[in-house]
């Protein structure tokens, strides 16, 4: 075989109490205007390959106790035990923006992006300084379709923390769906440099990857959508979606064994991550 596949074991994800890392959409980030479908994507279900909002940097220790309680509450998956609290809690600190926010991830974290947005928005009218509800916002807004709205989020966003990665993806997303394929390499070569050397962000620089193998496809650039695959694999081999895409630039470069094998691979994950799809609160 010309190509081997290496895996580590599977990187679990990290925990919402020490960083924000939440929320892997399940929503189709392939979704905005390109000129046409690629032919490489892979069947609709598999979505593992969208991005997790993962930790703008945002200090639990700056949340008073009962909002680091719902803070925890939320980390678990427990939205329904959080929201009642704090809409209880707004009630008495009806200025509080964090509460706002708070509130704002609770529909969020359950992919109710049109119930979130308010939130969030009534967030940033209290508290305009709380940098982590414009990173939430963007994302909002990207699900929702309006991607202008959602570039400017995360760019402002990225005026109060220059080095959040995971802002970077989500505005090369929107650069790659309007077909601006050298700002949108440009954006997941920055997500991959910010995050590679932080093990919590495994799972987000192994999406850059595979984001930008895309950008290489589109351009039928094979060898390079290859290297960026195998890295994307290799790095987090629950990243089923890349092993898909994978086979399929293997079997257009004629490696036909190993696009075998990165199909029988893709099948093997696929299989594994997809019991996991629809429980509150679990991230796919």
């Amino acid at each position: 075989m010309g190509w081997s596949i290496r895996h580590a074991s599977v990187v679990g994800l990290a925990g919402l109490a020490a960083c924000v890392s939440i929320l892997a959409a399940s929503c189709d980030s392939d979704g905005g205007a390109t000129k046409e479908p690629l032919a490489d994507d892979p069947p609709a279900d598999a979505q593992a390959d969208q991005p997790s909002e993962a930790e703008p940097a945002m200090a639990t220790a700056s949340l008073n106790r009962e909002l680091s309680a719902a803070f925890r509450l939320i980390g678990q998956g427990r939205t329904d035990v959080a929201r009642p609290r704090l809409v209880s809690y707004l009630k008495q600190h009806p200025d509080d923006g964090r509460a706002e926010f708070l509130l704002g991830l609770t529909y969020h974290r359950e992919k109710r992006y049109a119930l979130a947005r308010p939130r969030f928005t009534q967030a940033i009218e209290l508290e305009p300084q709380y940098h982590p509800t414009y990173h939430f916002l963007g994302w909002c807004l990207y699900y929702l379709g309006e991607t202008q709205a959602a570039r400017a989020a995360f760019e402002q966003h990225l005026t109060f923390v220059a080095t959040e990665g995971d802002s970077h993806f989500g505005i090369g997303l929107i650069d790659f769906d309007e077909d601006r394929l050298d700002d949108a390499e440009l954006r997941f070569r920055t997500a991959i440099k910010l995050q590679a050397d932080n093990p919590r962000r495994v799972r987000d620089v192994s999406k850059a990857h595979a984001r930008l193998a895309d950008v290489y496809i589109r351009g039928n650039a094979l060898e390079d959508a290859k290297a960026q695959l195998q890295l994307a694999t290799d790095l987090w081999p629950e990243h089923y979606a890349a092993f898909y895409k994978l086979s399929r630039v293997l079997t257009r470069l004629g490696e036909i064994e190993a696009a075998e094998e990165a199909f029988r691979l893709y099948k093997q994950w696929q299989e594994r991550v997809r019991p996991q799809r629809g429980v509150p609160g679990r991230a796919p």
